[in-house]
């Protein structure tokens, strides 16, 4: 046995010898590539590989790695269980159950948004929000006694983000039936605290919907919003995370009185919607915002009408060039941007009530307290 800095390890009989990595090498370079249950492992080998890996430092590096490339994964709430899936094809039916740490049934949990290993759920029979890791099965509520962290479904919209302090925050936006109340709750003070809000009426009536969760991009949380009724006005909402801020962006101009609904997605860290627009013979544009300006980047002309923001989110995976749209009622669709096609990757189970959401395993903690 050899002795490395505290931590033990065993060598071959033989006379093959292992090369000296050195702590700071293994620290820096491998251990924040491997996949988060092999980290969780690595925790155990001695105190100082604890104290490591346990740093602030080392989750957020080992969150940049998980976060690349094809590592997406698929988590799935039924009406009994709940498990992660891939989303390669061949591998979609092998299955990794989760237990939840809630004590409810599954199908009382609602998925509401999804950040780095992180997820942000509602309680049905409560209305409760919780921050929730559940690979590392770290939780945390973030309802407190003066009404704040409980939300609405269907009528409210919820978003996780990062600011530039790199603290994770949740953003509720809750609408009552003439207002527009705006917390944000920090993961670092376990705190909420009131934001301003725009000061146009038009959109704290209930004649505008808000798509129910936002979409988290460079430094920006966005989401869409749109009037109920055919060819209403549709336009995009943007929350600087820095500032703290409001602001209106416009909306692709498709055509006059045409009706349309977008899809926002962050597709290498730039701002994309995906355009529904036509009425019988629907087509699908993707545009890019970029320079305070959208751009079509490309139309798809064989792919079918995308579900509303209401009730789906879509995920770019970059790695395959593919996006995924996770609806409320458990659909999934993959598109392929390469193809320009759009092909049901899972169905829908109706008798099991099963919801999604993209889900990257990290170690990422709900809870700093």
């Amino acid at each position: 046995m050899k002795k490395l800095k505290g931590c033990l390890y065993s060598a071959s009989e033989s006379n093959t010898k292992l090369p000296d990595l050195g702590p700071d090498l293994i620290m820096s370079e491998i251990l924040p590539r491997l996949p988060a249950k092999c980290v969780g492992r690595a925790k155990k080998v001695c105190k100082e590989w604890l104290s490591c890996i346990s740093s602030k430092e080392f989750v957020m590096m080992h969150c940049r790695h998980m976060c690349k490339g094809s590592r997406q994964k698929i988590l799935s709430i039924g009406q009994e269980s709940c498990f992660i899936s891939s989303t390669t094809v061949d591998l979609v039916d092998e299955k990794t159950m989760i237990t939840l740490p809630f004590h409810v049934r599954p199908s009382d949990v609602w998925i509401l948004s999804s950040l780095n290993g992180l997820l942000c759920v509602c309680l049905r029979n409560t209305f409760e929000m919780l921050i929730w890791n559940p690979l590392i099965r770290s939780c945390i509520n973030i309802s407190d006694s003066k009404s704040y962290g409980f939300f609405k479904i269907y009528s409210d919209a919820v978003g996780l983000y990062i600011d530039s302090s790199n603290d994770y925050r949740v953003l509720h936006i809750k609408r009552g039936r003439f207002t527009v109340d705006v917390m944000a709750y920090s993961r670092r003070t376990s705190h909420w605290k009131r934001i301003p809000f725009l000061q146009k009426r038009h959109y704290h009536t209930n004649g505008y919907v808000w798509s129910g969760g936002g979409t988290f991009c460079e430094d920006g949380l966005y989401f869409t919003v749109f009037q109920f009724w055919l060819a209403g006005d549709i336009v995009i909402i943007r929350f600087d995370v820095n500032t703290e801020t409001f602001s209106e962006i416009g909306f692709p101009y498709v055509g006059n009185g045409e009706t349309c609904q977008g899809n926002l997605v962050n597709m290498n860290n730039k701002l994309h919607v995906f355009v529904s627009h036509g009425f019988i013979d629907m087509a699908v544009d993707l545009w890019r915002y970029e320079d305070e300006h959208w751009s079509k980047v490309m139309l798809f002309p064989k792919i079918s009408y995308i579900p509303t923001p209401v009730w789906c989110s879509i995920t770019h995976v970059s790695s395959e060039e593919k996006c995924f749209v996770m609806t409320d009622w458990g659909e999934v669709y993959e598109i392929d941007l390469n193809k320009k096609t759009c092909d049901l990757f899972i169905p829908s189970d109706w008798n099991h009530a099963i919801r999604t959401a993209m889900y990257v395993e990290t170690i990422v903690p709900a809870s700093l307290q």
